[in-house]
């Protein structure tokens, strides 16, 4: 990917849509769905050509085969992640898209958690 700064793996928690603070009790109550993978991708300034390109890759229902380090084992992992959008800002000055951050969610969640 065109000036990939950094990524960042976290391991986060999903639960359903019946989660929250039950009102009597002030007790957080809920179906918990499981862990999955997050990736937090930081890209830095690009030309049109290159925000072209990463939004071919991003910008689609499921972005599959995405190989990273896991931070839980520090092995290589491979997943299929939700594709998401992109808020790209342009600078009038010099034509280059600003430096922005893409936050990816795994489609499965783990089975070693």
């Amino acid at each position: 990917m065109p000036k990939l700064k950094n990524v960042e793996h976290t391991v986060e928690p999903t639960w359903g849509p019946d989660t929250g603070r039950n009102t009597n009790s002030g007790k957080f109550t809920g179906t918990f769905v499981g862990w999955f993978d997050t990736l937090q991708l930081e890209i830095g300034k690009t030309t049109q050509a290159e925000m072209t390109a990463i939004k071919n890759v991003i910008e689609i229902p499921i972005i599959e085969n995405v190989t990273f380090v896991d931070s839980k084992t520090g092995n290589n992992k491979t997943e299929d992640f939700y594709g998401t959008a992109i808020k790209a800002k342009r600078k009038k000055k010099n034509g280059l898209y600003e430096p922005f951050s893409i936050s990816l969610k795994a489609v499965s969640k783990r089975g070693d958690m």
